[in-house]
């Protein structure tokens, strides 16, 4: 299997990723998917709305340009 992975930017606290998966054999499509992490308190278990530091360096490093 081929997996391909794409990183779909956007303004929340939250990481997007978009999946596509190959034979890798015959390159035949096999399944499409996606994920949404979020950020929570690690005490708590309560979403984190506020966008951290670090993970806005982070979708500056992976930011896709056209």
């Amino acid at each position: 299997m081929v997996v391909e992975t794409k990183y779909i930017p956007c303004e929340a606290a939250k990481i997007v990723f978009h999946y596509t998966i190959y034979n890798a054999v015959s390159s035949k499509l096999v399944a499409k998917g996606s994920s949404v992490q979020v950020f929570l308190d690690k005490e708590k278990s309560i979403l984190q709305l506020p966008i951290h530091l670090f993970f806005e360096a982070w979708k500056k490093e992976h930011a896709m340009t056209n």
